[in-house]
């Protein structure tokens, strides 16, 4: 039995619950937005969920799991109980699914995606060892100084929404560096020079490669998911150079990652890496037509050679750095 950790909004879930029926392979789907119309027990002798339809699974069922997106951050608040009541729960309930994962790991059948693989394998992090695989912009942080003048693109080094709601994103943008607060925790980073963005999904040593066919210039933004309409915007396979699918997949290896979509900046002479989300959306790269990339993706979730276990570790490149 697959057990697919996820939340009701969560098309690729979709689509790979579809697929396992296709293959009639059994698949259990906890969503935790919805987790007040399920029953869930953990004693001593394992676990089980109930799902609003009456399906159960039980641990001793469970053969892979798939930490897709169990989050309650994106979708709607459940109702019952006041705002702090809310926040509680909440946490209480992300606190127990991870220890599913945790559960799932220590016996082996975790799969694919590490569910604190954002965390391990932070942005900086990222950009160190990715400087031995890739050409990587420059890139600083830092506070408690001004800045040199120079035009440079501002990050976050968390991926977490902002806002008392948490319901905004600060995007990549370019500053003049400068005129930057130094009382702020800043990342800056060095302008890629290439026009256009392309992106890769790792899944287990496989890359599929993808070019937004529009220029950064003709799109009139420094980051294409600041537009609303950011996912109808047209990506074409990029066939990707033999020697940069090896060194993508090198760089996975080198971070302990199954599973990745990678960010580049494509220009006439160079691709710049820009950065690795280890849980990264892709659903609409893929192809309605046969999902290829869903396939992959689930041919690698039921593949025990995607085993997620405890001991990844990013090797420093320089202990100096």
């Amino acid at each position: 039995m697959l057990l697919l950790l996820s939340n009701s909004i969560d098309g690729t879930a979709d689509v790979i619950v579809g697929l396992c029926a296709d293959r009639a392979q059994p698949v259990f789907r906890f969503n935790i937005d919805l987790w007040a119309q399920y029953r869930f027990a953990w004693t001593h002798d394992g676990f089980a969920f109930h799902d609003p339809l009456g399906r159960r699974v039980t641990s001793g069922a469970i053969s892979a799991c798939l930490w897709r997106r169990p989050s309650l951050r994106d979708t709607p608040q459940w109702e019952g109980g006041s705002p702090d009541d809310r926040v509680a729960t909440e946490a209480e309930l992300h606190t127990l699914v991870r220890e599913v994962a945790d559960w799932t790991r220590a016996r082996g059948v975790l799969r694919l995606i590490e569910p604190g693989g954002p965390r391990r394998v932070g942005r900086l992090a990222q950009m160190r060892v990715a400087r031995e695989f890739f050409t990587v912009p420059e890139w600083s942080t830092g506070w408690g100084f001004r800045w040199p003048p120079g035009r440079r693109m501002v990050k976050r080094l968390t991926t977490e929404a902002v806002g008392k709601a948490r319901d905004r994103y600060i995007y990549v943008q370019s500053v003049e560096a400068d005129r930057l607060s130094p009382d702020w925790p800043w990342l800056l980073q060095e302008a890629a020079t290439g026009s256009r963005d392309a992106t890769v999904l790792y899944v287990q040593g496989r890359c599929f490669g993808f070019a937004m066919e529009e220029t950064r210039a003709h799109l009139g933004v420094e980051d294409w998911r600041i537009r609303n309409d950011a996912h109808n915007d047209k990506w074409r396979i990029w066939d990707l150079p033999p020697v940069l699918a090896q060194r993508i997949g090198g760089y996975m290896e080198r971070l302990g990652l199954h599973f990745g979509r990678l960010d580049f900046i494509v220009g006439d002479d160079e691709i710049w890496f820009l950065e690795v989300n280890p849980n990264g959306q892709f659903g609409w790269l893929d192809d309605p037509d046969g999902w290829p990339l869903h396939r992959a993706v689930l041919d690698a979730i039921l593949d025990p050679s995607s085993t997620v276990y405890g001991n990844e570790i990013v090797r420093e490149l320089d202990c100096h750095a």
